[in-house]
């Protein structure tokens, strides 16, 4: 696709088209049967496996009105323009996974029925494995993009964010991959281009930034933070409420304890310079502390001499 050339069609005019044609031909295909129906007997039946027929209708037109434009869900950043080559065609396909993914009964439908789930997923892209566990409220984006190995499981709530808005106006998207028997956990959230390594976990409310990679049987706990561009290795531990900084590096192994802050651009290569780390951050902190009891101290001591 050449990324330099605007689309071959206005994007703008296709999307009411587009929902017109998902609002209304479901219905009709879902109702012929009844209409057709020639004696009661019939027209029960048809009433019956008229929803059926309206999800199995609805969940193939919008995937299939998707196909032309999958070739737009590619890694890169692009101006949030509905005229380019790439985020023109990326917004027609949001709209169709959209519709599936924002009608909540017929989502969670499918993806409680795995044949189903599997036909519709791969409708839309999908090219991971199917033994893979994705919660029907995960948040989900840009299948072609979306790597999930064999028994990964993505929690309730969870956010795998394989595109991100930007201020400046542009998106940001990137291929994200949740290793075999991984987990990203309950309202955990992965930015583009992340890795999550293999019986890895990624715990409650725990966020990945930008393109960091996660080792194998890695854990990192509640709430804590990895930021963009780090690198943790295999076994590691990273406790509840910690910050890992942009870029740093953490090596196979280290165990880092809970609240610890470890700043940006740090290597740790093994359990002394952990220590040697938080220790110095900690007398860092003591003498912070004592700084500011003495200004609180000093500015009581002036309210009362002013008080005499």
């Amino acid at each position: 696709m050449n990324r330099k050339q605007a689309p071959r069609f206005s994007v703008a005019a296709a999307i009411p088209s587009f929902l017109i044609l998902l609002a209304t031909i479901p219905v009709a295909v879902a109702s012929a049967p009844i209409l057709l129906a020639t004696d009661t007997a019939s027209r029960i039946a048809a009433a019956a496996i008229a929803p059926l027929i309206y999800i199995l209708s609805y969940v193939a037109l919008a995937g299939a009105m998707t196909i032309p434009f999958q070739g737009g869900i590619v890694r890169g950043k692009f101006p949030r323009d509905l005229r380019h080559s790439v985020y023109g065609p990326r917004r027609m396909y949001g709209l169709g996974w959209g519709a599936v993914f924002y009608f909540t009964p017929i989502y969670f439908a499918v993806m409680s029925i795995p044949t189903l789930r599997k036909a519709v997923l791969r409708i839309f892209g999908y090219r991971g494995s199917h033994s893979a566990n994705i919660a029907p409220d995960a948040w989900i984006r840009d299948l072609p993009l979306l790597r999930l190995a064999d028994h990964s499981y993505v929690a309730n709530k969870s956010t795998v964010g394989t595109n991100m808005c930007l201020i400046d106006g542009s998106i940001l998207v990137d291929e994200v991959t949740i290793g075999r028997n991984a987990m990203v956990g309950h309202l955990a959230m992965v930015a583009p281009g992340s890795v999550l390594g293999d019986e890895s976990e990624l715990g409650v409310g725990a966020a990945l930034g930008v393109r960091t990679r996660i080792g194998c049987r890695t854990k990192v706990g509640p709430k804590s933070g990895i930021g963009h561009g780090a690198r943790i290795g295999d076994d590691v531990e990273v406790g509840t409420m910690s910050y890992i900084g942009i870029k740093a590096k953490i090596s196979n192994g280290v165990k880092i304890p809970g609240g610890a802050n470890i700043p940006e651009g740090s290597e740790i290569t093994c359990s002394e310079e952990l220590e040697q780390m938080i220790g110095a951050e900690t007398l860092a902190l003591k003498k912070e502390v004592s700084r500011l009891r003495m200004v609180y101290s000093n500015q009581q001591d002036q309210k009362m001499v002013g008080g005499m």
